[in-house]
């Protein structure tokens, strides 16, 4: 990404975590942003911390009038760059699940991303880019997340597809596949504590390292299928040789011990 490109980037869920990441990385490379998200006090926050020319929206993602909102900024100016990044999963038995909040998984994880990958898509131009936010359980089904995991894995199919279908126009699509990150969602998706906490947040990668291994890649425009971190490479490709039943067997155990 060239400093001062002056191009402008939406990115949804940009309040915390990789998205908040993706918006610091991005203003620093020169690019105006548009930051999505639900709480208003750190969307003002991280708008204040990058500057002039960085504007926020206050949107629900699992509602339509919110997805509309989004839409409707990419139909008023060009969007150069897409980062669908919002999204969230709940552990737990399906069966026991509130369905509801299971449904809400999928709209935000799958329906936002679909209607606002065509919007942007629609509006593209030669040089432009849309990353969407996929995750290594792409290839590591995880049982006590069966929504969750059956989302990535559409969106990293998704990606691909259209990142084939877009190459001949210059137009870059990835599907970005980080594995544990050091971000709220794993508090906020499960009830994971003392020692088994602390272990994850060991093997987690930072924000800012996943958010800079995927515009690297996006600078390159060379692989629809980003994968941050050399351990978690050889992780999927590992997973690639491994019968899938012997995979959701030991990650379902692994889960019951949670």
């Amino acid at each position: 990404m060239e400093p001062g490109t002056k191009k402008t980037a939406l990115i949804t869920g940009a309040s915390e975590g990789l998205g908040r990441a993706f918006a610091s990385q991005l203003a620093k490379a020169g690019y105006n942003t548009l930051c999505i998200a639900r709480n208003e006090s750190r969307l003002k926050e991280l708008v204040n911390e990058l500057g002039d020319n960085h504007r926020y929206l206050v949107a629900d993602l699992s509602e339509l009038r919110g997805i509309d909102a989004c839409i409707a900024l990419m139909q008023e100016q060009h969007i150069a760059l897409l980062v669908n990044n919002a999204g969230f999963s709940q552990f737990g038995t399906f069966r026991e699940a509130d369905i509801e909040h299971e449904m809400a998984v999928f709209h935000v994880n799958c329906h936002t991303v679909m209607r606002l990958s065509h919007a942007f898509l629609q509006q593209a131009r030669a040089g432009d880019a849309l990353i969407n936010l996929s995750s290594i359980t792409h290839y590591l089904t995880t049982p006590v997340q069966p929504t969750y995991c059956a989302t990535k894995c559409f969106i990293a199919s998704f990606s691909e597809s259209l990142w084939y279908q877009e190459r001949k126009r210059d137009v870059y699509v990835q599907a970005l596949l980080p594995g544990i990150t050091k971000t709220q969602f794993m508090a906020r998706a499960s009830n994971i504590e003392g020692f088994k906490m602390k272990l994850l947040d060991f093997i987690s990668k930072t924000p800012e390292s996943v958010v800079a291994c995927s515009l690297k890649a996006c600078d390159r425009r060379k692989k629809p299928i980003v994968i941050p971190g050399i351990s978690n490479r050889l992780l999927a490709l590992v997973l690639r040789l491994l019968p899938r039943k012997a995979i959701v067997w030991t990650l379902g155990k692994i889960g019951d011990l949670a």
